[in-house]
């Protein structure tokens, strides 16, 4: 917002922007720079223990699977709990529903898609 506002200014100086159009730019771009403080300022302040939340929740989204077939079905019962809070069946397939923030997880993962890393060792294409 700084580096906007500084070439902002210098386009001004220079003649290749209005008065009014510097005004008005220079009071949306002040008023996003002052959010963006505000937004730091908070993240400086965040509560150690919702970092922690955050890790849990992100290493059990990670292991979910692993978990869930070593577990007996009690424990398995468990983890079905914490992760889903639906579940849509029909004759073939099970639709999850996912309880926050695993709703979002699951679909962050679902739009990314498959990102394949090259080999190591690759091999010629045949």
């Amino acid at each position: 917002m700084r580096r906007r506002l500084d070439q902002a200014y210098l386009d001004k100086l220079d003649g290749k922007i209005t008065e009014e159009f510097w005004t008005r730019k220079s009071s949306e771009w002040q008023a996003e720079e002052q959010q963006i403080h505000l937004a730091m300022q908070g993240l400086e302040r965040a509560n150690p223990d919702r970092m922690l939340d955050a890790v849990r929740t992100l290493e059990l989204a990670n292991k979910a699977h692993s978990l869930y077939l070593a577990q007996p079905p009690t424990e398995k019962a468990k983890l079905l709990k914490v992760v889903l809070s639906n579940c849509a069946i029909d004759a073939a397939s099970v639709y999850p529903t996912y309880r926050k923030p695993f709703d979002m997880i699951f679909m962050r993962a679902k739009n990314e898609g498959w990102r394949a890393r090259r080999e190591s060792n690759p091999q010629p294409s045949a």
